[in-house]
């Protein structure tokens, strides 16, 4: 599956260059901070990456009703990051998104915006949710920016599993929702 938008894709289906982006990936040390700030980064040796690829390939590959990942590549093509939806509670209709755009090269240029937004359409356009949600920690500025500008509210904060970073930032994890009420009337009014 495929989502379109205007300065990026997002594609459901892996190809093998994306294993070479992920073993870099894992070694850049800015984005690990802003995914997990209590834990000191530890970077992954070749010979661990492909012992966890060996492993990934050799167990059969169900896709989970609870969650799914698309990864982000340019309107060019370029391959930048994922995107994905999980903890997704179709009872009550809810899920939560998350994004990771590892290289500082493509923030602050509204690709992460655009992700998230064309994940959220399809969430409530295809999916028929009634709400989702997204999770960061209050230093996560790029995150929680990408949040609002996608129309995301604060719905609520809570301790964090630690007091503070490894660089020593207060850590307060923060939740935003967006209904798909709101959803659509932002949509309607060209938000």
């Amino acid at each position: 599956m495929r989502l379109p938008g205007t300065r990026v894709v997002l594609r459901g289906e892996r190809r093998d260059a994306d294993d070479e982006d992920l073993f870099r990936w894992l070694n850049l040390e800015e984005w690990n901070y802003y995914d997990e700030p209590d834990k000191p980064f530890m970077g992954i040796s070749r010979g661990e990456f492909e012992q966890r690829l060996k492993e990934r390939r050799s167990r059969p590959t169900e896709p989970s009703p609870s969650s799914r990942t698309w990864q982000i590549d340019t309107a060019e093509g370029q391959h930048i990051g994922w995107v994905n939806y999980y903890h997704l509670d179709e009872q009550a209709k809810r899920g939560y998104v998350g994004i990771c755009l590892p290289e500082d090269e493509v923030w602050g240029k509204g690709c992460g915006t655009e992700a998230v937004r064309l994940l959220v359409d399809h969430l409530f356009g295809e999916m028929e949710l009634k709400e989702v949600r997204t999770a960061t920690w209050t230093g996560n500025k790029r995150m929680m920016r990408c949040a609002e500008k996608s129309g995301f509210r604060v719905a609520g904060r809570m301790p964090h599993r630690a007091e503070y970073s490894i660089r020593g930032e207060p850590l307060e994890r923060i939740e935003f929702s967006i209904s798909r009420e709101e959803w659509l009337a932002q949509e309607e009014g060209g938000v």
